[in-house]
């Protein structure tokens, strides 16, 4: 039985994909221990005139709404450089900076479940080792096919990481097909796809949602949600755009997100001379994401890379319609039009496309967030919850 239980989770950020299962898990549990690897520079961001910094801030970083009593959401602080060789001491640190807190706080747990395979996976295996405790992984997206490929070293460090490992999880068939080329075997992998929170994201009305955003009720607009980085397409999608507007100036869209990609996709927007219909509105508190969503008539993810987009469950919960390239669990999860259309080519061209169809079709938004309610997190967490029990017995 697991209700006399602790569980200590490791993680990068408390909300989204990260807060939501952990307080589904919770019903489960005793006692719940988060642990968020917090840069406390987190604090001052919003006073900084740097944009890309602003993803750090606090209010975007952990959402304390509404968390159970039995979760205890701890920060500890690391202080690094979150960019090329530094990033080979961030385990290091961040274990460091856990251990303590662990101390600190006289945290008992009896299993230690880390969210990334890097850091947090690094830090389940140190804990594991210090602490005797079973430690599950949930490899989510760059961390599974991307930093193990980066060179040797990377490959050894996720691969020993992954191999001590009591179970390891991850969210979609796409991320599952990379781990067997790092020689990890099949029979400790377990897929179980991300999900939404439907107390969080359900649908309402889109001229509310409109005023209360200060968007014109008469346009249309196009809602995107996600890290300004390359991998996620953001250009692609403004390219796209220049192509609707010079047919019909009354297209919006607004991409809610911030990254290392603001300056470059701020001067291509200007180079467009799309400043009246595209706008980069920076990242915004994810019990904020509701409302954009709702006030969308399509939502787009113009993503060259994707694993298992939690954005794409929450937008259908809102009953919007997806545009998305080819991504991920993009085609399982779309697959009928009466959801939204994915794309068979990552262009403008494509994209420019299915925006245009979608916006001259008439959706259900009833009947797409009905679909999606089978994509909640209950349900994914049941599973995970079976591994946890299997591994404590």
């Amino acid at each position: 039985m697991l209700k006399d239980k602790n569980i200590l989770y490791i993680v990068h950020k408390y909300n989204s994909f990260q807060k939501d299962p952990i307080e589904e898990a919770a019903k489960y549990f005793k006692k719940v221990y988060v642990l968020v690897r917090y840069k406390p520079i987190s604090k001052i961001v919003k006073y900084l005139p740097f944009k890309r910094l602003k993803v750090f801030d606090e209010s975007v970083v952990i959402d304390l709404k509404s968390v159970p009593e039995n979760v205890e959401v701890i920060k500890t602080p690391v202080w690094y450089l979150p960019f090329g060789i530094f990033n080979r001491w961030l385990g290091r640190l961040h274990f460091r900076a856990v251990d303590k807190a662990i101390k600190k706080y006289n945290i008992r747990f009896d299993i230690v479940h880390a969210h990334f395979l890097w850091s947090s996976g690094y830090v389940g295996m140190k804990l594991m080792e210090r602490y005797n405790v079973p430690f599950v992984v949930t490899g989510h997206g760059y961390d599974v096919y991307q930093l193990p490929f980066k060179n040797d070293w990377w490959k050894e460090l996720i691969k020993k990481i992954l191999l001590s490992a009591n179970h390891i999880v991850t969210v979609s068939e796409f991320n599952k097909t990379f781990l067997p080329k790092i020689n990890i075997p099949d029979s400790n992998i377990k897929i179980i796809n991300n999900g939404f929170s439907p107390k969080d994201f359900y649908m309402m009305d889109k001229v509310t949602a409109r005023k209360e955003l200060n968007i014109d009720t008469k346009k249309q607009v196009l809602i995107a949600v996600g890290n300004l980085e390359k991998i996620k397409g953001y250009d692609i999608l403004i390219e796209s755009m220049e192509k609707l507007v010079s047919e019909d100036k009354n297209i919006l869209c607004y991409i809610v997100g911030e990254g290392s990609q603001h300056s470059n996709l701020e001067s291509l927007i200007k180079l467009r001379k799309l400043e009246k219909n595209v706008f980069l509105i920076g990242a915004k508190p994810h019990d904020t994401i509701m409302n954009w969503m709702n006030a969308a008539d399509v939502f787009v993810i113009p993503s060259r890379m994707e694993s298992a987009s939690v954005v794409l469950l929450e937008a259908l919960a809102c009953g919007r319609p997806v545009v998305s390239s080819k991504v991920g669990i993009v085609p399982s999860v779309i697959n009928s039009d009466q959801y939204g259309y994915v794309l068979e080519g990552n262009t403008s061209d494509y994209l420019y496309g299915g925006i245009k169809k979608a916006l001259n079709r008439e959706w259900s938004y009833k009947e797409i967030s009905e679909y999606a309610q089978s994509f909640s997190w209950e349900s994914s967490v049941k599973e995970l919850v079976n591994i946890y029990s299997n591994i404590i017995d």
